[in-house]
């Protein structure tokens, strides 16, 4: 087939999608439930081509045993995929009975008491201060805040009772994260005993309103745990290294944004660790916080729903935490993840044992440890074929690239328009797929390794608040990506300079495997650019506020604009002519829910004032105002074009 006309129905399709789609919201179910249908339809064509025609036969040992692995992965991220669409199926918004529920917690006399649970491990204070103040600012009359430190800190201790919230430690480390919470599950119950429980990372900060939006849940007595989304208030490692923390958003937003309202109209959204509530005697029930994984949220879901309750999710943002900064942290965390969702499934309420999860939960079980498995490895695999095919003559594809085209396009289009859709642009090729492959050859071998040996594994926690003054690269993520992309450009040179002939197998199309090892190269090369981290010199996160405040300044009161802050500084826009007499000048600046705040003028010019805080500011209404109120940081909302652009720049040294 002549390889251009075969492009013609895939790049129809993806036109298309690109003209009609966004005219439609992604919550029209009539639309998304025809979508979905389509994108079945087009990979189910796909992939009976694929099995019936491109499997290299039996009298090639070698191509028959790698292609049949090859087919097998693309078959296991299918089944993730159909699971995925048959979960979009349906979308449950629980906004307006949060709205419904901070109304009426206003007009209440009592609220019910609740339980705040801060576990921590080893974090620094400058990580743990502002998550304990925002905790402690929750605005709910109910509520005994408990920091749980499992590195018993007699500093640590000093700092909770200065600023009177309850500490607790233990004598071991038993059970790690889920052991510490269950060990102040049975402490906070003689003391307190309040009927719920909310879950915060040490490293997260939750909005004044959580409460009095989350606990109205509960008026159904099925309602075990009601888990709200992840956001960051610093940029992740692709951000940062990418300069994209203004366009592109962290590749958790798909999951949290797109995939949990969907699990909740199936009455199955995931705890994902923090920044969620759940009912203490339903977590009594199951006999507290599982230990049997390393990863213990997954499974306290399920252990939920087996036990007959319900989880619930409400797609707000009510916490801000810190993503890990750096790609060795990052590759850490992940891996823990996998491990633990391979964990989940031996233990009694997986997937395969004898429990009450009905096929729904049991399929989404499932496509959890699945994704684990299949995606780092087949990212893994995908870098490797072609060099089987140049260097081996090892052809895992029987087709031409016209026939592959034909059949692949329309599939791989139609299935990415509608995750680009239905996401609202917060998934997307290359960009998306950089976090992937850059994990994958850490990622692919622990999951196995959990599944083959099932080894008990060591919890390891993400440190958070690293700062670098310096480019700092990691050798082992850029000397595997390098020796790949040489590879892979030494195979293509070779190939089109005609040094290879005669070690092209039947039925390996040289086009086929010349394209995919285009796309290698500039995957490789973006994961090497990526593995270069820029610094992090800034300690602090800077806010955007763009509010009122007043400057005073020798007598004059002068109305200003705070157009961004930090807990150590601030910028005002104010005329120009006055911002060149502050020049190093001593100021005071009013700014709401804080007052006065002595200031520097640190430079000044253009209208632009900038200041730093003087050692007498009010630090800890500072932090509150930045933390827990309504400010970003980085981006929460994908602007596609410009963080393609930043890409290309970053590329090409530009930026």
């Amino acid at each position: 087939m002549n390889n251009l006309l075969a492009t013609i129905p895939g790049v129809a399709l993806l036109a298309g999608a690109l003209l009609l789609l966004p005219l439609v919201k992604p919550t029209n179910l009539l639309v998304r439930r025809s979508l979905i249908v389509i994108v079945l339809l087009l990979s189910l064509r796909y992939f009976w081509w694929r099995i019936t025609e491109t499997v290299p036969p039996l009298s090639q040992p070698a191509d028959f045993g790698f292609g049949l692995l090859f087919l097998i992965l693309e078959l296991m991220l299918a089944f993730s995929t159909y699971v995925c669409l048959v979960t979009f199926w349906r979308h449950r918004d629980n906004t307006p009975l949060a709205e419904e529920n901070e109304r009426k917690s206003h007009h209440s006399t009592t609220m019910p008491a609740v339980d705040v649970f801060i576990p921590t491990y080893n974090e620094s204070w400058e990580v743990l201060e502002r998550s304990i103040l925002g905790a402690r600012a929750l605005d709910y009359p109910n509520f005994t805040l408990w920091v749980l430190d499992d590195t018993r800190r007699d500093w640590l201790r000093d700092k909770c009772a200065a600023l009177g919230v309850r500490y607790l430690r233990r004598d071991s480390n038993e059970g790690a994260k889920a052991g510490n919470m269950n060990h102040a599950l049975a402490i906070s119950k003689t003391e307190t005993n309040a009927p719920f429980i909310m879950v915060l990372d040490a490293d997260f900060v939750p909005k004044r309103k959580f409460l009095r939006r989350i606990v109205g849940f509960f008026d159904d007595p099925k309602v075990a745990l009601v888990q709200t989304p992840q956001f960051f208030f610093n940029p992740n490692m692709l951000q940062h290294n990418f300069m994209l923390s203004e366009s592109w958003v962290d590749e958790q937003r798909f999951f949290f944004d797109t995939l949990q309202p969907a699990k909740d109209a199936w009455d199955v959204s995931y705890c994902c660790g923090t920044s969620f509530v759940a009912r203490r005697a339903a977590i009594e029930d199951i006999g507290g916080y599982p230990m049997e994984t390393i990863t213990e949220d997954i499974l306290l879901s399920f252990k939920l729903i087996d036990a007959g309750y319900v989880t619930r999710y409400l797609n707000e943002k009510l916490s801000n935490g810190l993503a890990p900064e750096t790609i060795a942290e990052y590759i850490k965390q992940r891996s823990r993840w996998g491990i633990g969702a391979i964990q989940s499934l031996f233990v009694k309420v997986g997937p395969f044992g004898r429990n009450n999860l009905d096929l729904m939960h049991r399929f989404l079980f499932l496509e959890t440890a699945n994704y684990w498995l299949s995606l780092p490895t087949f990212c893994l695999f995908g870098l490797i074929a072609p060099l089987l095919y140049w260097y081996g003559g090892i052809s895992i594809l029987r087709a031409d690239a016209g026939d592959y085209a034909y059949h692949f396009m329309p599939a791989f289009f139609s299935s990415t328009a509608l995750f680009v859709w239905v996401s609202s642009g917060r998934i997307m090729p290359i960009l998306t797929d950089l976090t992937e492959f850059v994990c994958a050859s850490r990622v692919a071998p622990s999951v196995w390794t959990a599944l083959i040996f099932r080894k008990a594994q060591t919890f390891r926690v993400t440190s958070k608040g690293v700062m670098t003054d310096r480019v700092q690269i990691n050798w082992t993520v850029m000397l595997e990506a390098g020796a790949l992309f040489v590879l892979t450009a030494i195979a293509i040179i070779a190939y089109r300079t005609s040094l290879v002939e005669g070690r092209q197998p039947d039925g390996g199309d040289p086009a086929l495997y010349t394209f995919w090892s285009c796309w290698n190269l500039l995957i490789l090369a973006l994961v090497m650019l990526l593995s270069v981290e820029r610094p992090r010199q800034r300690r602090e996160e800077r806010f955007d506020l763009n509010e009122p405040a007043t400057l005073l300044w020798q007598g004059l009161r002068q109305p200003v604009r705070l157009l961004d802050m930090s807990v150590s500084g601030a910028r005002l826009d104010l005329p120009p002519a006055l911002a060149m007499q502050l020049r190093d000048a001593d100021i005071i600046i009013e700014i709401a829910e804080i007052g006065p705040v002595t200031a520097q003028v640190t430079s000044a010019g253009s209208g632009l004032v900038h200041l730093r805080f003087g050692a007498g500011s009010p630090r800890e209404a500072i932090i509150t105002k930045l933390y827990t109120g309504n400010y970003e940081s980085v981006a929460q909302r994908a602007d596609i074009g410009t963080a393609f652009t930043g890409v290309f720049k970053r590329a090409f040294g530009w930026q």
